[in-house]
């Protein structure tokens, strides 16, 4: 606002929704069907690879639908395991936090930093919901996000369908992908 100055304080940055959760499953399309039929969960974005010259779905970002109301990119998606997956039916993959905006975000960033916390990935942005992201492990070994600045849809998004670029489908700018993906 004109007159009023910004001075940001260090400290971690405020959390104010979980965002969305995400897993990978090696029954990948039941469980888009059972969140679809069953739920108000609807694809934004679908991601396939070619297998055998057929298009296999590999990662389904779903959001809630709301009608003409808008609501997050997704608030959850699915991950097809690969054939050497060894995590069972089902492992998650992480959990996400949106925050008020970058500086928060970057603010939060540094902070965790300074703790000595173990930074998996980030800062950069998403291809998919463009959401500015931060992955980190909590003490357990878990992987969670911190994000910023997503896309919003309603009833009037087409769902978008193409062809996956594997670790370079998920962001436009940023670090490297680390070799293996967020999830440990």
């Amino acid at each position: 606002m004109t007159g009023e100055f910004h001075r940001f304080k260090p400290g971690p940055a405020l959390v104010h929704k979980l965002g969305h959760y995400g897993y990978t499953t090696t029954m990948f399309d039941e469980d888009v069907a059972f969140y679809t039929q069953n739920f108000n969960f609807i694809p934004s974005d679908i991601l396939y690879e070619v297998e055998d010259g057929r298009e296999i779905d590999a990662v389904t970002f779903m959001h809630l639908d709301q009608g003409q109301e808008y609501s997050d990119h997704h608030t959850l998606f699915f991950n097809r395991a690969p054939p050497s997956f060894d995590g069972g039916k089902h492992r998650i993959h992480h959990c996400s936090f949106e925050v008020e905006d970058f500086d928060t975000q970057l603010l939060g960033h540094d902070y965790l930093l300074t703790k000595g916390h173990t930074l998996i990935w980030g800062v950069g942005r998403h291809i998919f919901g463009s959401q500015i992201f931060d992955y980190w492990k909590d003490p357990s070994g878990f992987a969670i996000e911190h994000y910023a600045d997503g896309d919003l849809m309603n009833e009037d998004n087409a769902i978008g369908r193409e062809k996956s670029n594997g670790p370079a489908s998920m962001y436009i700018w940023g670090p490297i992908r680390p070799t293996g993906g967020v999830a440990s």
